[in-house]
């Protein structure tokens, strides 16, 4: 499901499917999406893998070709030794460096990615989409009973409850699903390292 797709989801969620009278904008609806899109992230980044050349006789690895990184995991150098020389690293205001210096051979690099939710494509698994619809609906539902609060509305007192109540019960079961998932992912990464 792309980002169009994903509004669509969502507005129908919201019932705020009358282009006529939205309640809530699209760059609103879009901002709420991208938060769920960042904390999901968080919890289930992209696990990615690149051999990236040292620069002999230097510390640092350039690693500014890395896209939406999150984090970086490990740093291997010398690749291919057993059992693995894994380097202590320090990654500090976009640089990555490492303990020994470089000598023009490449360093595997393990990063953490985050996902994408655009125009075109996204990077979030198929089963996973409703826990991005459930984070960006219960975030404009609790945004929409802070907004009315002090606003004379048809429903009165009441809608704003109900927006209240029923933002904190999607935000309590968003919560429930970003740790199930990311418990998972953090389980399948330490296998990865213990399995090598």
């Amino acid at each position: 499901m792309d980002l169009t797709a994903m509004t669509t989801r969502v507005r129908q969620d919201l019932q705020d499917t009358d282009p006529a009278n939205y309640r809530w904008t699209d760059d609103e609806v879009e901002g709420a999406i991208q938060r769920a899109v960042m904390e999901y992230s968080l919890q289930a980044p992209i696990e990615q893998q690149d051999d990236i050349a040292t620069t002999d006789g230097s510390t640092e690895i350039d690693i500014s070709s890395l896209e939406d990184l999150l984090k970086v995991e490990s740093a291997e150098f010398p690749i291919g030794e057993s059992p693995k020389h894994l380097q202590h690293i320090e990654y500090w205001a976009g640089q990555l460096f490492m303990q020994d210096e470089g000598d023009g051979t490449d360093a595997r690099v393990r990063w953490l990615k985050k996902h994408t939710l655009d125009g075109d494509s996204t990077t979030i698994p198929t089963e996973h989409e409703e826990i991005i619809v459930l984070g960006a609906t219960g975030y404009l539902a609790m945004s929409a009973s802070a907004n009315t609060v002090d606003r004379a509305f048809i429903a009165g007192h009441y809608g704003t409850i109900s927006y209240k109540d029923w933002a904190i019960e999607r935000l309590k079961r968003y919560d429930q699903q970003l740790q199930r998932v990311g418990q998972g992912s953090r389980v399948t990464r330490r296998q990865l390292y213990t399995d090598e």
